[in-house]
């Protein structure tokens, strides 16, 4: 059934490094979320005041906004004002100018989309106000921002107002910057005597607010005694510092609120009145009683405890060399997913990849995302991650593995410099707890590097298949390659074909100088008999060619060969403990070679498996091991009592956890494959030996002989006597059945 497409509202934004901007977009969060939208921000860590010529990274970074124009959306707003370069705001939003979706921008007049303000005067008036009608002051100075800037000539004009009504000169004012230049130089005129102390200075920010205060003081010149002091913006800064500063909170909330409130009303039409909220906090930089800054010191000693928590996480984690030393990209994927705790907060966690990265040269150097995506990790914190999978870019995301509606989505770019690999999207359930710091910037720049190894060795991979074209023997262990199997292959014989891909293995010490696939690829060869052929597939994948008696089960046969390689290489590891045992995934099949074009067949079923692999959820990291141990030691051992319980303490997980990672990994739940594996080696020992039927089912776990042949019969349809029966008649009607 074709799942509902998820209703979004993207917004374009710089990167959020301030609680005001934290606070912008909670508020568009509140409102799109309360009408069943996901708000989906693509953001990255550039916002560069000015840069002449900017660097691959940052235009590898600002490519996340190009992504916004080729997601389905069904509104969007633009933080245009929030940007320190008008440059980029401009190039965002000519980029944007031809979609067909409703979009809004927020303080930046455009010539393409509706720009959303908040009246800002008529807060300075008040707050200019409140200086002479509360203080009594008359001699009051406003530093604004830059000339012609809309957010500084208006705030300008909301002073003059409160001057002039109040019958005092308006003359005294200065342009300046938003940042820090300009309250200093005004600090240094001031107790220069180049500038008559005011009373009052009116601060157009924060910034400049807090950057006045500190070097009117470092001056001699006391804030609160000698000359007051005011901001505008709101928010911890101007709470936490000293002295705290009186400001007009509340126009963050008002731009979010509205920009969200009018992009709703042009999705669907209707008429929801703006919300205007702005109102004076008052600090003691005009003499007044200050806020309370417990809920601000609060929130500061929960994130920097937190903070400081997972810093300490970060450095036991060898995290970059531990995802640059991934051997394949489904490990690399079991290490993203591992390492994921180093980051805070976040609810789920998604990492999408182009999906030609180890495919083809397409991905070297793009600038550029294909229209098809994979989900290469999908983590979450409170349910099981989900199988990687393609899907269109179009979607953003899998609409199966989000979850609920009305999520907070962030998305940054993963890119090495100018290469764009893909884009990773955390969750969150308040966006005050987004945290894109330098060790966020780290981790991500960790991820990009891994995967550029990763496409490096897959290219190499491909270079020494190409050469092995040319040779019919793998040049590092000496057993066939695919070449060389197809043409040893007898079409007139049919085969049983093991397939084994190495998933696992390691050693106990360092001393130990042969290779995994060297080691297991020599017990391969051990272990088979002169009629047998074993090959080499690639670096994790071997295969065992068995040629198969008439009427005989393709399976059984085939597990009966890997019964006896799995002894073998438990001998092996008893007489050089060294070396641990590894996990191998095993695949049956029956292969007829052909004439003509038999490489291309046998390719094609190998892959076959491999892909379903790839496609199918499997469990990661050490459990996955413990999984296939277990399964080959009940192959090795169907008498012994196997539990549920027994199986998930040993694990030291709950049994509905076992036996959901258990069906997880072998496609298959754990009571049935039991069943399935005993009753295999029941065969085996009915087709093989005289043995009577309750010791056969002694062996295969069955105290009682009844529940055996109850079981036997269910899984055959035969009894065991008639299965007897019928092979002993099979192998004296078989032609071969005195070799």
């Amino acid at each position: 059934m074709e799942l509902t497409r998820r209703r979004k509202i993207g917004v374009i934004m710089p990167a959020i490094t301030e609680s005001l901007d934290a606070s912008y977009l909670e508020d568009i969060y509140q409102q799109v979320s309360a009408c069943g939208y996901d708000t989906v921000v693509f953001t990255c860590s550039s916002n560069m005041q000015k840069l002449d010529m900017p660097t691959d990274y940052i235009l590898a970074e600002e490519s996340i906004y190009r992504l916004a124009a080729r997601t389905e959306l069904d509104g969007l707003i633009v933080a245009a004002g929030k940007y320190h370069n008008a440059h980029v705001a401009d190039r965002i939003l000519k980029a944007l100018r031809h979609i067909t979706i409703p979009c809004v921008c927020t303080y930046y007049e455009n010539d393409f989309f509706p720009n959303v303000e908040v009246p800002q005067a008529e807060s300075i008036r008040n707050i200019t106000a409140h200086l002479i009608e509360v203080h009594g002051f008359t001699k009051i100075f406003c530093l604004t921002g830059q000339q012609g800037n809309p957010e500084a000539e208006e705030r300008l004009a909301g002073w003059r107002m409160a001057m002039e009504q109040a019958g005092l000169p308006a003359n005294q004012y200065r342009y300046g910057d938003f940042w820090l230049d300009a309250p200093k130089r005004l600090a240094d005129e001031i107790a220069a005597g180049k500038l008559p102390l005011p009373e009052a200075v009116v601060c157009a920010n924060d910034f400049m607010a807090i950057a006045l205060c500190k070097e009117l003081i470092a001056n001699g010149i006391r804030v609160l005694e000698d000359i007051a002091v005011t901001g505008f913006d709101g928010g911890p800064n101007a709470t936490l510092t000293e002295p705290s500063i009186t400001t007009v909170d509340g126009k963050e909330y008002d731009i979010g609120t509205n920009a969200a409130i009018q992009l709703l009303n042009r999705i669907d039409g209707k008429t929801r009145p703006p919300l205007h909220t702005q109102h004076i906090t008052f600090g003691r930089s005009c003499g007044c009683k200050e806020k309370s800054a417990k809920e601000y010191f609060a929130q500061i000693d929960e994130k920097y405890i937190r903070a400081s928590a997972y810093r300490e996480v970060r450095a036991i984690f060898d995290y970059i060399n531990r995802m640059a030393s991934a051997e394949s990209m489904i490990q690399l994927s079991d290490r993203v997913a591992e390492l994921s705790i180093m980051l805070p907060y976040w609810n789920d966690l998604y990492v999408c990849v182009r999906h030609d990265l180890t495919e083809t040269d397409a991905a070297t150097g793009q600038k550029e995302l294909p229209d098809e995506m994979e989900l290469f990790d999908s983590i979450h914190q409170y349910a099981h991650s989900d199988a990687m999978r393609r899907f269109p870019l179009r979607d953003f995301l899998p609409a199966d593995v989000c979850g609920e509606l009305g999520k907070l989505m962030i998305a940054v770019p993963l890119h090495n410099t100018d290469t764009i690999f893909g884009y990773i999207v955390t969750t969150y359930s308040d966006p005050r707890l987004y945290v894109f710091d330098d060790l966020y910037v780290s981790w991500r720049d960790s991820v990009a590097n891994a995967l550029s190894v990763q496409y490096i060795k897959e290219k190499n991979r491909r270079l020494t298949q190409q050469l092995e074209r040319f040779a019919e023997h793998d040049q590092i262990t000496g057993m066939l390659n695919l070449k060389g199997i197809s043409h040893k292959l007898r079409t007139s014989q049919t085969y049983a074909c093991v397939i084994l891909r190495i998933q696992w293995i390691q050693t106990v010490t360092a001393a130990v100088s042969i290779t995994p696939e060297l080691y297991v690829a020599n017990a391969i060869q051990m272990c088979c008999a002169e009629a047998e052929t074993c090959f080499r597939y690639n670096k994790d994948v071997f295969g065992v060619m068995l040629p198969l008696p008439e009427r005989m089960d393709p399976e059984r046969f085939s597990e009966e060969w890997v019964l006896r390689f799995d002894a073998f290489l438990e001998l092996l590891r008893q007489r050089d403990k060294r070396m641990e045992k590894p996990v191998i995934r095993i695949y049956y099949d029956t292969f007829q070679p052909e004439a003509f074009a038999c490489r291309e067949k046998l390719e094609s079923m190998i892959e076959s498996h491999l892909r379903q692999e790839r496609l199918a959820p499997t469990v990661k990291g050490g459990l996955a091991q413990q999984l296939e141990e277990i399964r080959r030691q009940i192959i090795s051992h169907p008498a012994d009592e196997w539990t549920q319980e027994y199986i998930a303490d040993s694990m030291q997980i709950s049994v509905s956890y076992f036996r959901r990672l258990y069906k997880q990994q072998f496609g298959t739940p754990f009571g049935t494959d039991l069943i399935h594996l005993r009753m295999s080696h029941a065969m085996k020992l009915l087709r093989q030996t005289d043995m009577n039927i309750k010791l056969i089912a002694v062996q295969c776990g069955y105290p009682n002989a009844f529940h055996f042949m109850t079981a036997f019969k269910k899984e055959t349809g035969l009894t065991a006597t008639e299965f007897r029966s019928a092979k002993q008649k099979d192998s004296h009607s078989s032609p071969e059945s005195g070799s």
